[in-house]
């Protein structure tokens, strides 16, 4: 075996270097000599690397956090040209950081150190100064997060006592999330009726909107929802976001009337409020399209009217939701914003949705922009797979999932098992059904299309980007002329759907057998 291959095999058995996090950066050889780097952006690399658990980073989350205004391409590029410098700082060591094509890790011979200085807490990650907005906002909530713990814990904590691979994990756990959000906050609903007049059907009625309600956060990534029933006063307290939806419910007169308001943060500031009015006409309640409708519409405001009333301090939730507004807009720096926007929130709250939002992304960045890298179809089958294993039974991540294998893939056997599986979840999900309706078309069966494109669409309606599901609905029943007014009126509008518009545009042939 030659010395190089047998430093490889020995990468994993021995600490050969350890890089100091608290206190002076630095990272040394076992040997005492310093091997840290010179170059800003390869110190931010390493810095990301340690504080991350698991120390494996995705390469496309180090370019949003290293070249946060630089596109794709360049970030890509930069990021290959940092990993060749610091691997060329580690001379003989080089073996130590690990790399694919899609991640960035460091080998477990390298060992995170954790240790408070002798005469105090030492700020954490001094001299790292990589000049990026992004890692900026990044250190800042890292010390920040640190300093409000060492104020509640006067004792420094002892060093964790554990093997070298579960440092860098143990340390992590006690810092923050890699998008920068504490895991102890993020987005509390507390869904709440209130009194009710009509006995026994209002009851019912009433818990089949919580339902639906509860239903449709889940599915947008929300994962803390306290239906009936109220949270602890201490999780609250922890919450960097709550949101409370207070309901009144009568039924009267042939009608059953509903009353939503909803309010935000322990101080209960008014977000909005809704009101819903159907006649007690069992068919037409059994639908549920109408229920559906007043639940999107509802989740729309309120999370849109959150993230105005705190531009400035946002959870993870409504961060990936401000970012999901950017996907639906026909421009590609847009686009580009998103998906790093989204890269920052693929762990902790929403992290699974916020991962099959991602490989919507990489869709778009081919089959919209005629991007030519051929690794995008790649990587958005991953990111579906991934948010797939977190969340299995997610309608809209099935849905997700559905048209990266259609669309990207051709897979139709595994198209129609993940538009199934989001049906079995929820079948009133405007994405569930529009996943159906796709998978109908592409077989043929115009009617059974038809009929779940004009469910979606219903379910849909509130939503800020409905324009995708108006674009698709006369594209299933086959009406040539409509979809391509609907598209023409659609391109001339601000908000544009490259998606939508090629689904109408090029599947309407299809439909009427052209």
């Amino acid at each position: 075996m030659t010395k190089p291959a047998e430093r490889m095999a020995n990468a994993n058995r021995a600490i050969r270097a350890t890089i100091v996090v608290r206190g002076r950066f630095v990272l040394s050889a076992s040997e005492g000599q310093d091997l840290t780097p010179q170059h800003r952006k390869v110190r931010g690399i390493l810095a990301l690397l340690a504080m991350t658990p698991g120390r494996r980073c995705s390469r496309a989350w180090l370019q949003a956090m290293l070249w946060s205004d630089k596109p794709p391409e360049k970030a890509a590029a930069n990021l290959r040209r940092a990993l060749a410098n610091l691997r060329k700082d580690l001379g003989d060591n080089a073996d130590l950081i690990g790399a694919d094509r899609l991640e960035v890790w460091l080998c477990n011979s390298i060992a995170v150190d954790d240790k408070p200085a002798l005469a105090g807490r030492a700020e954490l990650l001094e001299l790292v100064d990589a000049p990026d907005p992004a890692f900026d906002d990044w250190l800042r909530d890292l010390r920040a997060g640190d300093v409000a713990r060492s104020a509640n814990s006067p004792e420094p904590p002892t060093p964790p006592k554990t093997a070298p691979e579960n440092a860098a994990k143990a340390i992590g756990n006690q810092i923050t999330a890699p998008h920068g959000h504490s895991e102890q906050g993020g987005t509390v609903f507390v869904i709440r009726p209130l009194e009710r007049n009509g006995g026994g059907e209002a009851q019912f009625l009433e818990m089949m909107l919580v339902d639906t309600l509860s239903s449709r956060l889940e599915a947008e990534g929300a994962d803390e929802i306290f239906a009936a029933e109220e949270p602890d006063p201490e999780r609250l307290g922890r919450a960097s976001a709550v949101v409370y939806l207070e309901l009144t419910s009568v039924v009267a007169a042939g009608w059953w009337n509903v009353h939503l308001r909803a309010l935000a943060d322990r101080e209960r500031r008014f977000l909005w409020s809704g009101r819903l009015r159907l006649p007690m006409d069992m068919g037409q309640l059994a639908d549920g399209a109408e229920v559906q409708a007043f639940a999107s519409r509802a989740l729309a405001q309120v999370l849109l009217r959150f993230r105005s009333l705190r531009p400035a301090q946002q959870s993870p939730l409504m961060s990936m939701h401000r970012a999901i507004s950017r996907l639906y807009v026909s421009d590609l720096d847009q686009l580009n914003k998103a998906e790093g926007e989204l890269i920052t929130l693929s762990s902790g709250e929403g992290a699974a949705v916020a991962l099959a939002w991602r490989a919507f992304a990489r869709l778009a960045q081919s089959m919209e922009f005629a991007n030519g890298n051929t690794d995008l179809a790649a990587e958005a089958e991953s990111l579906a797979n991934e948010a797939l294993s977190l969340r299995p039974a997610n309608p809209l991540i099935c849905a997700m999932g559905a048209r990266v294998a259609l669309d990207l893939k051709g897979d139709l056997d595994l198209a129609e098992h993940l538009s199934r599986a989001a049906l079995y979840s929820d079948d009133g999900n405007p994405y569930a059904l529009q996943a159906q309706s796709r998978f109908a078309l592409l077989h043929g069966d115009v009617d059974a299309a038809h009929r779940a494109a004009l469910s979606a669409r219903k379910a849909a309606d509130g939503l800020p980007h409905v324009f995708a599901w108006d674009m698709e609905l006369p594209d299933r029943i086959g009406q040539r002329r409509h979809a391509r007014r609907t598209g023409r009126r659609a391109i001339r509008t601000p908000q544009q759907s490259l998606p939508s518009c090629r689904t109408a545009l090029s599947g309407c042939p299809t439909a009427t057998g052209q």
